[in-house]
């Protein structure tokens, strides 16, 4: 992708007007499908994932200097309305964020993914790929008998004997 040719926000598949949060998270999404690590060193997924770098930092240096010369939305500039509700979200946000800080409250948001205080839960076994399981060989022993059990019963006893003999060997004697 030349610098000057393609339209960053194409690349990514985005339009101006997208807001900072969806911005990061599409770049995250194609940073993770065209890395090259992931796709066994492919050549186009390594030009790919150039074009997606290179389209991410025009567009995050456009959205820092507004003098750039990528469109972006600004109606927060023309109307000083929007401006002073911005600045008011600001103030609650950051009281809130105070907050919660100060009560040791865990975002709901987060809660899921965290333990107490705000700390990274640890993941467990099964997520880790392991999988926990009752083989000691006292159940697989016992397991084995019952096993064994259903197929004797019902048996008659010379039918028992030899089938006894036929698993662990020895002399049979008919009756």
């Amino acid at each position: 992708m030349s610098a000057a040719g393609t339209d960053p926000y194409a690349v990514l598949g985005l339009t101006p007007d997208v807001s900072d949060g969806e911005l990061r998270r599409v770049y995250r999404a194609l940073v993770k499908r065209h890395h090259p690590d992931h796709n066994g060193g492919s050549p186009e997924s390594a030009a790919r994932f150039a074009q997606v770098q290179e389209a991410y930092a025009r567009v995050a240096r456009a959205r820092q200097s507004p003098s750039s010369a990528l469109p972006t939305v600004r109606a927060a500039d023309d109307d000083p309305g929007i401006q002073k509700r911005i600045e008011d979200l600001e103030r609650e946000l950051a009281a809130t964020r105070a907050a919660q800080s100060n009560a040791r409250v865990v975002p709901p948001r987060q809660a899921a993914a965290s333990g107490a205080y705000g700390q990274p839960r640890k993941p467990t076994p099964e997520e880790l790929g392991y999988y926990e399981t009752d083989d000691s060989l006292t159940s697989i022993i016992d397991d084995a008998a019952a096993e064994l059990g259903e197929r004797l019963k019902g048996s008659s006893r010379s039918e028992l004997s030899r089938r006894l003999t036929d698993l662990f060997g020895g002399a049979h004697s008919g009756e």
